[in-house]
C-alpha cells in the first residue's frame, strides 16, 4: 500500500515539474500568432502554415519603470490618424480620473536623441481603462460612440478576425507607450495616443512620440495614431 501511495506521489510531482517547465517564455522581438504560437523574424519567413502573425512582444517587464513579469505585445496594425474623443462629445469634456497618469523628470539625452525620464505618478496598465470611461459614461458600456481611439484599440482582436484573440486588447497608457518606443518595432505611427488622461485638464490626454520616448499633452480632439496592445503573459 505504501509503495502505491510513493507512485501515486511521484507521478503527481513529475506532472508538476511537466507543468513549470511548458510554461512559454517570451522574449522581446518575438512574434506572436494568431494561434498562440511564437516565432522569430527569421521562423516567419521559411513558414508556410496557415496561422499568421499577429503581435510583437515590446516588453516582458511591463511598462515604462513597471518592472512587472507582464507581457506586452502589439498589434502589427496601427490606425490611421484619430481622434481621442472629438470636440463637444462627452469624453472630451471629462476627466477620468481613474485613467490620470503623469510622467516625471522627463529629460531629454541629446547623445542618444531619445528622451529618458525617473517613471509616472498614477496608473500604469492599461487593461480597464476602457471600463473606467464608463464608469463616468453611461453610453460607454454599449457603445464606442464618440470614443474613436479607444473603438480601434478594444476591437482590435474582433475587427481582425483572431478567434483566440478576439478581447483583450486595449489602448496603452503612457507608461506602456514609452516602453513601445524602446524596442524598435518599423510601420508604427510617429505619434501615438495613449489612454493615460491629464490630471488638470479633462479635454487632455497624453500621446507618445516613438521616435523619441516623449510624454507630450495632447488635446483630445487632435488625431495621432492607435496602437492597440495584448498582455499575454503575467
Amino acid at each position: 500500500m505504501n509503495r502505491i501511495k510513493n507512485i501515486f506521489v511521484i507521478i503527481i510531482f513529475l506532472l508538476g515539474i511537466t507543468s513549470c517547465t511548458n510554461k512559454t517564455v517570451f522574449h522581446v522581438g518575438d512574434i506572436v500568432m494568431d494561434d498562440g504560437s511564437l516565432m522569430t523574424a527569421a521562423e516567419l519567413e521559411n513558414y508556410e502554415g496557415a496561422a499568421q502573425p499577429m503581435a510583437v512582444i515590446f516588453s516582458v517587464t511591463g511598462g515604462d519603470h513597471e518592472n512587472s513579469s507582464r507581457v506586452l505585445g502589439v498589434g502589427l496594425k496601427s490606425s490611421k490618424a484619430l481622434a481621442f474623443a472629438p470636440e463637444g462629445t462627452k469624453g472630451n469634456e471629462t476627466n477620468f480620473l481613474e485613467n490620470y497618469s503623469i510622467v516625471s523628470a522627463q529629460e531629454f539625452n541629446i547623445t542618444d536623441g531619445v528622451f529618458y525620464n525617473e517613471g509616472f505618478l498614477g496608473l500604469l496598465d492599461g487593461r480597464n481603462t476602457w471600463k473606467n470611461v464608463y464608469k463616468y459614461d453611461e453610453n460607454a458600456k454599449n457603445s464606442f460612440a464618440g470614443y474613436p481611439a479607444f473603438e480601434y484599440a478594444v476591437n482590435y482582436g474582433t475587427n481582425n478576425g483572431f478567434t483566440k484573440y478576439k478581447k483583450g486588447w486595449y489602448l496603452p497608457t503612457a507608461s506602456e507607450a514609452v516602453a513601445l518606443s524602446k524596442c524598435d518595432i518599423p510601420d508604427l505611427p510617429d505619434i501615438i495616443w495613449t489612454s493615460s488622461q491629464s490630471y488638470g485638464a479633462k479635454n487632455t490626454c497624453s500621446v507618445v512620440d516613438l521616435r523619441t520616448g516623449y510624454v507630450e499633452v495632447g488635446c483630445k480632439e487632435l488625431t495621432f495614431g492607435v496602437c492597440s496592445i495584448y498582455c499575454f503573459a503575467e
